[in-house]
């Protein structure tokens, strides 16, 4: 972030914090349908169009240390081979040897010389390329060069390892847009590796889990002892962006940004300073909430497994410390932070439940949970506004508002 744009934010925070009612350009919204967290169909149309066709989190270059290094990401469907080439570079393939169609490699991860069928043992090199086909002779005009492993679109940014199944897609850092500028110039440079890792399936659909992180309206209710004493949850600087994406900025009520348990971290020297004096969270469209912090942040990621369930998982990343196990003070942090997120996803259930009775009703949103609106508009334009069953559609009424 600039200095303008810190100024900006911050005036935006004292604007807030005093406001009594919606600006003038606040439009009165319709009520948000219930039936979107619970339609068999929409959730079809999200697995098929949505995931498959955005950019979505796979890993982390760190998992993948040297040549040969690989992990399988099966999240959208289909399993994913994601590699480190001789070369250094990361490629994403499908894991389907060009044979019988069988994997290429075993296992969720490891490390191999060649991809080798696990079926006939065809086998390919670290970029793809057919190189070796037990019996070659018997297969009559079989040309390798036109038998590579099938690419999937991969980028990485900042060391993360996005892919995505659309070859029609944006580049990653266009789809990214204003986050990936804002975000960039925070932690470029600084060596990230995972500190902790946590997952879980909820009863519940993964958009609930998603929105109950783009507002702070709930803090004082489910959050009254953890976050409720240190933010501010009437004074939050909302900006809403191309393709879904969005940031939240909240004041803290004390210093170091209500970031109780980062005593002892070590203080990232790009970090600017509203980052390390408030609460600040980005949704990066589709299923990713970053809470960024000056020693690291977690993405909070929600994969949905069917209309009412979703695999919900957090990684934290944190400055690398080197050999061993890492520094003592992450074992707080990490220990509150899971305390913080278990009020959340202790909710979750609950709420699922609800939208799921006869008493359950459209939802109306107010000014302070924009973010929500907003990013359901996007699930509708990822799959298409016209595939939408007509009573789940959320029409385009904040395109005014979003920043570029």
């Amino acid at each position: 972030m600039d200095e303008d744009l810190i100024r900006r934010i911050e005036a935006q925070l004292e604007e807030e914090s005093v406001r009594r009612s919606p600006p003038p350009e606040w439009p009165v919204l319709p009520d948000l349908p219930v039936g979107r967290y619970t339609d068999e169909e929409l959730f079809r149309l999200e697995a098929h169009g949505l995931f498959r066709r955005t950019w979505v989190y796979a890993g982390h270059e760190s998992e993948l240390p040297e040549p040969g290094s690989y992990l399988v990401f099966d999240r959208t469907g289909s399993p994913i081979l994601i590699v480190r080439g001789h070369d250094r570079v990361v490629r994403a393939f499908y894991n389907t040897c060009r044979h019988r169609n069988a994997p290429v490699v075993k296992g969720s991860c490891g490390t191999a010389r060649r991809l080798v069928c696990t079926f006939h043992s065809w086998s390919y090199d670290l970029e793809g390329s057919l190189v070796a086909v037990p019996d070659e002779f018997a297969f009559n005009g079989l040309d390798r060069s036109e038998r590579g492993l099938v690419p999937v679109r991969c980028e990485t940014w900042l060391g993360f390892i996005f892919v995505n199944e659309d070859p029609e897609a944006l580049p990653l850092l266009d789809f990214l847009g204003p986050v990936a500028r804002e975000i960039t110039p925070e932690y470029e440079g600084q060596p990230l590796r995972i500190v902790h890792r946590r997952r879980l399936t909820l009863a519940c659909n993964w958009k609930v889990v998603v929105e109950a992180f783009l507002e702070v309206y709930h803090l004082r209710t489910v959050h009254p002892k953890t976050l409720a004493p240190y933010l501010d949850g009437k004074a939050s600087a909302i900006a809403l962006f191309p393709h879904g994406h969005s940031r939240m900025v909240t004041r803290a009520m004390v210093s170091d940004g209500g970031k109780a348990g980062h005593e002892g971290l070590p203080v990232m020297p790009t970090v600017n300073r509203l980052l390390q004096a408030t609460s600040t969270s980005y949704l990066i469209f589709p299923n990713i909430v970053a809470p960024l912090g000056h020693a690291g942040f977690p993405l909070l990621l929600a994969w949905p497994r069917g209309p009412q369930t979703t695999d919900y998982e957090w990684i934290y990343f944190g400055l690398d410390w080197g050999d061993g196990d890492p520094p003592p003070a992450w074992d707080q942090r990490m220990a509150l932070f899971d305390m913080v997120m278990d009020e959340d996803m202790n909710n979750m259930e609950p709420i699922q439940r609800s939208l799921a009775s006869l008493g359950a009703r459209d939802i109306p949103l107010s000014w302070p949970e924009r973010r929500i609106w907003h990013f359901d508009v996007h699930v509708d334009r990822a799959i298409g506004q016209e595939a939408v069953p007509a009573p789940l559609r959320v029409p385009p009424l904040l395109d005014d508002l979003i920043e570029t």
